[in-house]
């Protein structure tokens, strides 16, 4: 048994009076009575067995069961394989949270890419499951057990909801923010807005086709003005143009917080790498935190770029 921390989430033994991961008090005090709460920008996954309900109305109970036991265990497993969050499971749904308690800067991917993961290994399942991902600000509570509300609020989760009512069987359908997030790694079609209900407008929506065979990078059309981080830039600059100038290998390591702009630094250098009269052959790849054989991804990606190899796709 285990003590949820309501400030950080750790997970402490049951005796514990302080949290080993930020030594909020456990038992007395003000922190342990009220749980904290925050307002994150996180990405929601809706994922459901389309059309159990109406093929269970006759069905004996334990055959739901057993139907339901094999889908709920894949859908935890595969959010929590790509860092996700298991918020609950409502009937033949489960809802997975990405972004909260722990932040990642691709966690509408990581929302994405779970969804198909999901969706691959029940596969062989005789109903077909459908999917959604929506990304937006919440409220999240951090605490386990009861709560009077959800622990997970907002219209994102709402919406979310709605999106994967009316997303096609067997399909992944991702709303607006998610899109935008998401257009780099993964292949969409737009298909018409939906009415859904609660909404005044209709809602644009996209259904995943696939994950990009390409490295996945900034799109192009996204990148904006930068501002600041001159030295780093100048850094950036100066040791790339020595190791043109001595023909010698230059490492560099960029460490920050999600969201900080680790992406958007690379970005910049790139586009500074374009001025050079002398064509620059520039490949990427990236170590991506879950998945399997991921310890030689950016080899990987590449030695495919530079062969014109195609890429492995990645569930």
């Amino acid at each position: 048994m285990s003590v949820t921390c309501s400030s950080c989430a750790y997970q402490n033994a049951d005796d514990a009076r302080f949290c080993a991961g930020c030594g909020t008090p456990l038992v007395d005090g003000p922190a342990a009575a009220s749980p904290v709460e925050e307002r994150p920008v996180v990405s929601i996954l809706f994922a459901d067995l389309a059309g159990f309900t109406s093929r269970s109305d006759q069905a004996d109970p334990e055959d739901v069961r057993q139907t339901l036991i094999p889908f709920h265990t894949i859908a935890k497993e595969e959010i929590e394989r790509f860092g996700g969050t298991l918020d609950k499971f409502v009937g033949d749904a489960a809802m997975g949270v990405f972004g909260a308690p722990v932040a990642h800067e691709d966690d509408a991917e990581r929302a994405v890419r779970s969804a198909l993961a999901i969706q691959e290994r029940t596969a062989e399942m005789a109903i077909p499951v459908r999917a959604a991902v929506n990304t937006g600000e919440a409220v999240v509570t951090f605490a386990s057990g009861p709560q009077i509300g959800e622990n997970v609020a907002g219209d994102v989760v709402n919406t979310a909801s709605r999106l994967q009512g009316v997303g096609p069987h067997g399909g992944v359908v991702v709303g607006e923010i998610t899109y935008r997030a998401t257009r780099g790694a993964v292949e969409y079609r737009e298909l018409e807005p939906v009415a859904v209900k609660g909404k005044a407008d209709r809602l644009r929506v996209w259904v995943v086709e696939s994950i990009r065979e390409q490295a996945p990078g900034r799109p192009e059309e996204d990148a904006t003005p930068f501002v600041g981080r001159e030295r780093e830039r100048q850094l950036l600059r100066e040791l790339f143009d020595r190791a043109i100038r001595e023909s010698s290998l230059q490492l560099v390591t960029i460490v920050g917080e999600p969201g900080i702009g680790k992406t958007r630094l690379v970005a910049d250098l790139r586009d500074h790498v374009r001025t050079k009269p002398d064509p620059v052959s520039w490949y990427r790849g990236r170590c991506l935190p879950y998945g399997e054989s991921v310890t030689f991804a950016p080899l990987e990606e590449v030695v495919r770029a530079a062969t014109g190899v195609g890429h492995r796709r990645s569930g």
